[in-house]
């Protein structure tokens, strides 16, 4: 079960800590069918898909986590990624503190999603194996909406 952390711990803390948004004009988007689609190449040039919870992922993304949401703890569904990577977007309101932990590695710092309602997104590397995510809220009442895709998105 080798990782990739190096990459990984810098990226997706950076990432997730910083949060972006893709600053697109909302009507060049359309809606994410609910299964995704099968092409899962880079997002580079495409559009996003705005969704209920505004996370925009890429409209030709393979969902392995559909969106979800929420305000106390959550195991999200496991999924594993074919292609080695995944990319997260999240997004975080209120006073309280959420992060994205690995369940399979408890021991590893979590992934911080700013509370400042910007869509945050951090791209994972790691091995094609199964992955187990866990969305914890403390420190004050927080709502949180998270999805996963298959590969490197761009961000």
């Amino acid at each position: 079960m080798n990782r990739i952390f190096p990459a990984l711990t810098i990226t997706a803390a950076v990432l997730l800590a910083a949060g972006c948004s893709s600053g697109q004009d909302e009507s060049a988007v359309r809606k994410q069918p609910s299964g995704g689609a099968s092409d899962s190449r880079s997002s580079a040039g495409k559009q996003a898909a705005p969704s209920e919870g505004g996370l925009q992922v890429p409209v030709h993304a393979e969902v392995l986590v559909p969106e979800t949401s929420g305000s106390s703890d959550l195991d999200l569904k496991r999924f594993t990624p074919e292609q080695g990577a995944y990319t997260i977007y999240a997004r975080c309101t209120g006073k309280g503190k959420v992060t994205i932990v690995d369940v399979d590695r408890p021991e590893e710092d979590p992934n911080r999603v700013a509370c400042d309602g910007v869509v945050t997104v951090g791209r994972v590397y790691s091995e094609v194996e199964a992955q187990s995510l866990r969305m914890r809220v403390q420190d004050g009442a927080a709502t949180w909406t998270v999805a996963v895709v298959a590969g490197e998105q761009d961000v």
